[in-house]
């Protein structure tokens, strides 16, 4: 066997460890919101991305400072009128007969508690760097840093490590020893210590007085001013006055009075004295810390407070509580991410990113897309380790800011322009081919390119610097194929939107409640681009092991060869696991008893069943049009264009049509073909089975729920 290049593991620990932290946050703190903490189902399904009818929002939201941009942008969208000077009751006026549509995540939402623990990072991680006079301060570990951010996340449940809620594992130190090692639950016990020193100095107002060892007194003050922005960021877009009835009464349970003019006024003085207090603590950086928070954010809250008018400023697209803090963190300041692809700076600020411009983000399942994006991240260093590229991490985080981010979807003006302004040109190319583009072939074209290409490229051999100086820069480009890292990042995000699906079923409305659209879009929409992919990266696995003498001048190692047959089971298991939940749909759909559902599901995945007998035995047997009209009549379908034996043509005389089920089946064929030519499922056959029946379970759960 011919040798091959070996190279040393390219993903350091500290960056695994900062994925493992963002990952650890999603699935214990993803579900908790800024001021109220945890929240309901129901709450998390009100947020759910939508389309709504402009003419349907409170009169309150819309007199909102985020309001007033998205009437001017629905209203007047060919002048560039500034919303603080317009006729608000004239636009109102206009709303009331108005056919427009808005995006749910272009209006003010309470943000997700996780962005607390991203700011705090950048800011402590600037500290390391630009503290001491700029001289950093190393005593500020990595480690202390990583510490900080997970603190609150023990004794918490992974909401990720079981299906069923009450089967979810807590966190404890073991865990965190396990994730993060020993250093980081010593930092961690040392940070409650003197957290409870800070609590009982604070309630004495002998801050000043309190001399806590140097690292941790800025970590201190760091925490405390990462939620006064949090809050400052939720009193300026005036959300808990306009929050409806069922949430308010949530909020009221706490103690929140929301029916006031400016609920937030107590918290967010409250939150004020404790970062100025905070600020007092010896010890506290002053040039990295103490005075960028100083000279925005106190500033902008202490204006606030004098005036409670002035809230107004607090938030938008320059707002001082957000804009302000960010740009002049010494990390954004500074550092320049540009020039440093693969560091772990790069990647909290890339978090920081979209933090900033999707805090009010929410996919159709419960996630955040600050959760969804940090925790995609976090899955590609599960399943590559050290052979992960830091870039194909950032990309992950960043690869949705862009569409995402536009004025139509979030209210800002995010573009490839500004990734590569911020993060250069190689990393804007990156976050480019995952950018979705105006058409929907595109991806569909690109992906086909990147099957017929003769070897997969990695990032950092398609995208170099000189290259990208004066190329413009296009969502998919259809005339270059994925690199490894687009092909890894769109396999996982593939996988990640069918697992919120899967765990969140009861979450999902209208046409997405049935058969019809998430097969649709498992296999027409998101199957066109993957099923490529997954077959080139099967044979990308398949030429290494046999001849990985034609990899020896390229980063390929057996190691990263193993983490991609991660990637690609991943893959597989995920979409299995969905095609389970869409066919116990469908099985509802038609009214199944149980043991006729799991000979649907049974014969689905069965290679020694034909599709002729499948589709005489099970589809023409089983799912018969008297069967869905019954359902129809008991109102658990609308009509028989939901389901996906019917074309979706609007009308209750649907043609029957199997021909995507039938494609659909034999998709998941060729996925099992995958698995077992490359020996994927190397542990027992029947594991498969119980994962089947964990889904199953799961969807009968939510349904009764």
């Amino acid at each position: 066997m011919t040798d091959v290049v070996s190279t040393a593991p390219y993903c350091s620990e500290d960056i695994r460890k900062l994925l493992r932290a963002y990952n650890l946050l999603v699935v214990t703190r993803d579900h908790e919101r800024t001021i109220v903490g945890q929240v309901s189902r129901e709450w998390l399904q009100s947020e759910s991305e939508d389309w709504l009818r402009l003419s349907s929002l409170s009169a309150g939201t819309l007199r909102s400072v985020r309001g007033r941009e998205v009437m001017v942008d629905a209203l007047m969208p060919d002048l560039d009128a500034d919303p603080d000077a317009i006729d608000v009751d004239s636009l109102l006026a206009q709303v009331a007969s108005s056919d427009k549509f808005v995006n749910s995540n272009s209006l003010p939402k309470l943000e997700p508690a996780i962005a607390a623990e991203v700011l705090l990072g950048n800011l402590l991680l600037g500290v390391q760097k630009y503290g001491n006079r700029r001289r950093g301060s190393p005593s500020l570990t990595n480690d202390l840093i990583i510490a900080a951010m997970v603190r609150d996340a023990v004794g918490r449940p992974d909401r990720y490590s079981a299906g069923l809620p009450g089967d979810c594992e807590n966190i404890n130190m073991d865990r965190i020893e396990e994730l993060f090692g020993s250093a980081v639950v010593q930092h961690l016990y040392q940070l409650r210590g003197f957290i409870d020193q800070f609590e009982v100095s604070l309630a004495s107002g002998n801050c000043a007085k309190l001399k806590l060892p140097r690292p941790f007194a800025s970590v201190v003050m760091a925490i405390e001013a990462a939620s006064l922005r949090l809050i400052a960021r939720a009193a300026g877009d005036e959300i808990l006055a306009n929050l409806d009835s069922a949430r308010k009464a949530e909020v009221s349970a706490l103690g929140i009075n929301c029916d006031c003019e400016f609920p937030e006024l107590p918290l967010l003085r409250a939150q004020y004295e404790r970062t100025r207090h905070a600020m007092q603590l010896p010890g506290v950086d002053y040039g990295a810390l103490a005075e960028p928070i100083g000279q925005t954010l106190m500033l902008a809250v202490q204006d606030v407070l004098e005036d409670p008018g002035k809230r107004r400023r607090l938030v938008g697209r320059r707002g001082k509580a957000v804009r302000d803090v960010h740009m002049n963190l010494p990390l954004i300041e500074s550092y320049n991410a540009s020039e440093n692809l693969n560091s772990l700076a790069t990647i909290h600020i890339a978090a920081l990113e979209m933090m900033q411009f999707l805090e009010k983000g929410r996919r159709k399942s419960s996630s955040t897309m600050l959760g969804h994006s940090l925790r995609l991240a976090a899955t590609a260093e599960r399943l590559l380790g050290a052979e992960l590229e830091p870039c194909i991490a950032t990309a992950a985080i960043l690869h949705d800011v862009v569409e995402d981010g536009s004025r139509l979807v979030a209210g800002y003006d995010q573009s490839l322009s500004n990734i590569k302004l911020r993060f250069g040109g190689p990393l804007a190319a990156m976050v480019s081919e995952l950018t979705d583009a105006d058409t929907a072939s595109a991806g569909v074209q690109k992906a086909h390119a990147t099957l017929q290409q003769h070897n997969l490229a990695l990032p950092e051999e398609q995208y170099n610097v000189d290259r990208f100086t004066e190329m413009p820069l296009e969502p998919t480009a259809t005339h270059e194929p994925y690199t490894l890292g687009g092909v890894v990042i769109k396999l996982i995000d593939t996988a990640m939107s069918e697992e919120e699906g899967i765990r969140d079923p009861d979450v999902m409305s209208a046409w997405w409640k049935h058969s019809g659209i998430r097969i649709f879009w498992s296999h027409n929409v998101r199957g066109r681009i993957v099923r490529p992919l997954l077959l080139k990266l099967s044979h990308e696995i398949s030429h290494y092991e046999v001849s990985p003498g034609d990899y020896k001048n390229k980063r390929w190692n057996a190691e990263l060869i193993e983490g991609l047959r991660r990637v690609l089971m991943f893959s597989i298991v995920s979409a299995d696991q969905y095609a389970v939940q869409n066919l116990a749909i469908l099985a509802d759909e038609h009214q199944l008893t149980v043991l006729e559902r799991d000979c649907l599901i049974r014969q689905f995945f069965d290679p020694e069943c034909d599709a002729d007998s499948f589709a005489s035995d099970v589809v023409e047997s089983l799912l018969t049009e008297e069967r869905l009209n019954s359902s129809i009549a008991a109102g658990n379908v609308p009509e028989s264009g939901y389901v996906t034996l019917y074309a979706r043509n609007g009308k209750h005389d649907a043609i029957r049509d199997c021909s995507t089920f039938m494609q659909y089946r034999a998709a998941a064929q060729q996925r099992g073909d995958i698995a077992s030519r490359l020996d994927l499922r190397r542990s027992r056959p029947e594991d498969f089975v119980k994962t089947v029946h964990e889904v199953v379970w799961l969807y009968d759960y939510r349904k009764v729920a």
